[in-house]
């Protein structure tokens, strides 16, 4: 009798050891994102994909603004962290919320879209490129950043907020690059040249144009083809040419996705396998066809909109010459660069 009992307590006691590890399986083959991207992008299928894959579960939040004030307050919320600009994950390195990752999940990345200490990689890249008038700009009127704060041009330029991500992150790679006081000078003369006070997105820069309201504006480069993909925006695309900035000097400043491993990832394993997921040959070649920005790899060509506007530049294969900033220099001049933008009262817009 006493035998009978101890195997049914045996059986039961098994049973439940085998329902708790199921239980903490489960728990540890969970991973949590959080991005900046948009939720009707192309993250999501990629997600989807690396659950179906890996046989985990991917819990993502989306957020449009405000990323790091969030890592900041809730620096346990995620694993792994997806960015559309990678000077974030810099100033997040810098508070102590990453953690470097191992040589294996960086090996497919570029040494140059990796940051030193492998602590965060690009997984993709676009131009922060100029667009001008078809019919009221000269297709040679312009050639750089420079450009855009000749006196020539008063009058003329639409942007979004200086504020703004992209923006700041152009301006800190201004500073990074030229210094604080050219910085300071372009920035005050593009002020300068205002339409109209900042405001929308990039894609209204270009409505502007059309519109007839400015004559200049800039834009991330993969706007461009979304809006030739888009009935309702494709006058706005036709009225507008893309032109990658010094391409015949310096080059082309970009903007940078990237992806990181929080400080206090769970799964560290898991993340590390997503991180070398995005950067495979199929997932850039997806992220190519359908952002379309440009891939970290060389393997994998330009978006054939973007191949075509380099040819009115003539530009090999639609890639453009960069003018290379290190992230480091960029995140060092992030409040140098907020500080200008409002000592020249850029989103004030034009003086009267």
């Amino acid at each position: 009798m006493l035998s009978a009992v101890l195997k049914t307590n045996w059986a039961r006691l098994a049973m439940a050891s085998a329902s708790l590890c199921a239980a903490l399986s489960a728990e540890a083959a969970e991973l949590r994102v959080l991005t900046d991207r948009t939720d009707d992008g192309p993250i999501r299928a990629v997600l989807e994909a690396f659950e179906k894959e890996s046989g985990a579960q991917v819990k993502v939040v989306f957020i449009d603004q405000g990323l790091l004030a969030r890592m900041s307050s809730r620096p346990s919320e995620a694993d792994v962290v997806i960015t559309l600009e990678v000077g974030l994950l810099e100033q997040a390195k810098r508070r102590g919320l990453l953690s470097p990752m191992s040589p294996k999940a960086l090996q497919a990345v570029p040494p140059e879209f990796r940051d030193p200490d492998g602590t965060y990689f690009v997984d993709a890249y676009r131009a922060r490129a100029i667009i001008a008038s078809r019919s009221r700009v000269a297709p040679d009127a312009i050639q750089s950043y420079e450009d855009l704060a000749k006196p020539q041009w008063k009058g003329k330029l639409c942007i979004r907020s200086g504020l703004h991500d992209y923006n700041i992150a152009l301006f800190d790679q201004f500073i990074a690059s030229w210094g604080e006081d050219k910085a300071r000078a372009v920035i005050g003369g593009m002020a300068a040249n205002l339409a109209r006070a900042p405001k929308g997105n990039d894609r209204e820069q270009a409505a502007g144009i059309a519109q007839g309201v400015c004559d200049l504006a800039l834009i991330n480069s993969y706007y461009y083809p979304k809006m030739l993909a888009s009935p309702a925006q494709k006058p706005w695309a036709d009225a507008i040419q893309v032109i990658f900035p010094d391409q015949s000097g310096r080059g082309t400043f970009i903007m940078r996705s990237g992806v990181a491993i929080t400080k206090v990832a769970s799964n560290r394993e898991l993340a590390e396998r997503l991180a070398a997921f995005l950067v495979t040959p199929k997932v850039q070649a997806s992220m190519v066809e359908r952002t379309p920005q440009y891939s970290v790899l060389p393997s994998v060509p330009a978006h054939p909109s973007m191949i075509a506007v380099g040819k009115g530049q003539g530009l090999k294969d639609g890639r453009f010459k960069i003018q290379w900033v290190d992230l480091g220099r960029m995140a060092s001049s992030r409040e140098a660069a907020i500080k200008i933008v409002n000592e020249v009262g850029f989103d004030k817009g034009p003086a009267s």
